[in-house]
């Protein structure tokens, strides 16, 4: 009898050890602005700056080099998370002010475990295009892009979000709390 629950045991956890991959890649990506389908991510939380950054610098790099990396993030990003994007992107880049017309402005990312995208409109003089990044990691290393396409779509123009530009009333959608109480969803796409 001790033989055939020992059998059960091992049958049950060798069943466990194949699932659990499986149910982890089956989870959906978490994105900002949040399209309502996979947990919440607050850009402020790694990786989400990173994701942001990485997108931006290697979509530049891999399409036009020799173009200004001026960036936009999506609304409702605060400050402190713009500066952290800038920081990781370089001295080289800086964020998009009003009158702009060449802009790299990052319209939505997601994370999913060990997989991120980025979507990205390109403007140069009011010629665009969407760029998305696909990337991947390990465990905890760094996201690295293994994919980078480009789409012929329409794009809406896009509108300076950087917080330092913006009106007190503009600054109030309130997307991105920071608050140390507001925890939900704090894995980014965990």
């Amino acid at each position: 009898m001790a033989r055939r629950h020992n059998l059960r045991q091992h049958v049950l956890a060798a069943s466990l050890l194949i699932m659990l991959p499986l149910l982890g890649a089956c989870s959906s990506f978490s994105t900002y602005p949040p399209d309502g389908i996979g947990l919440r991510t607050y850009p402020w939380i790694a990786p989400g700056p990173e994701v942001m950054a990485t997108g931006l610098r290697q979509a530049h790099a891999r399409v036009a080099p020799e173009s200004p990396l001026v960036f936009n993030l999506p609304a409702g990003i605060s400050q402190m998370a713009w500066d952290d994007v800038q920081r990781r992107i370089g001295p080289d880049a800086r964020p998009m002010e009003p009158g702009d017309t060449v802009v790299w402005d990052l319209e939505r990312y997601g994370i999913s475990n060990t997989k991120a995208f980025t979507d990205i409109g390109y403007w140069n003089d009011g010629t665009a295009v969407l760029v998305t990044t696909s990337m991947e990691r390990r465990n905890i290393e760094p996201f690295r892009v293994t994919h980078v396409q480009r789409w012929y779509v329409e794009l809406q123009t896009p509108v300076c979000n950087n917080p330092r530009f913006l009106t007190p009333a503009e600054d109030s959608s309130g997307t991105d709390t920071q608050s140390a109480g507001d925890t939900e969803g704090s894995g980014a796409g965990s």
